[in-house]
């Protein structure tokens, strides 16, 4: 009965998982910045496109040319959902860009939620 109880608990314990989408405009390596997600950096992306598998949370995306990396935006990973950012390198400096099924997502908004 005690291992039941244990196994119960485990499960409420995981938050589970949800992807999060990253594409960058332009698609092409126009620029030498490296993404960050929290402290972890991410390989160049492929065809300006990666998806990853996160764990539930708020998440920090960063980027740097050189040095420490700089807060792009938060990225709110909701259990089994797709949180797609687009990262601006148009832009001077980059900024998210968030997509929204409600479609209230102001241009200054720096947390993007699936």
């Amino acid at each position: 009965m005690l291992l039941v109880g244990l196994v119960i608990t485990g499960c409420r314990l995981d938050g589970g998982t949800g992807y999060v989408e990253i594409r960058t405009v332009p698609v092409g390596p126009s620029t030498q910045a490296t993404l960050y997600l929290d402290s972890e950096k991410l390989e160049p992306l492929k065809k300006g496109t990666a998806v990853l598998r996160q764990s539930v949370g708020t998440h920090k995306l960063g980027i740097a040319s050189s040095g420490e990396p700089r807060l792009l935006c938060e990225v709110v990973i909701e259990k089994d959902r797709i949180t797609t950012v687009t990262v601006s390198l148009f832009e001077r400096p980059p900024r998210c860009q968030c997509r929204s099924s409600t479609g209230t997502d102001a241009a200054s908004n720096r947390r993007c939620t699936g």
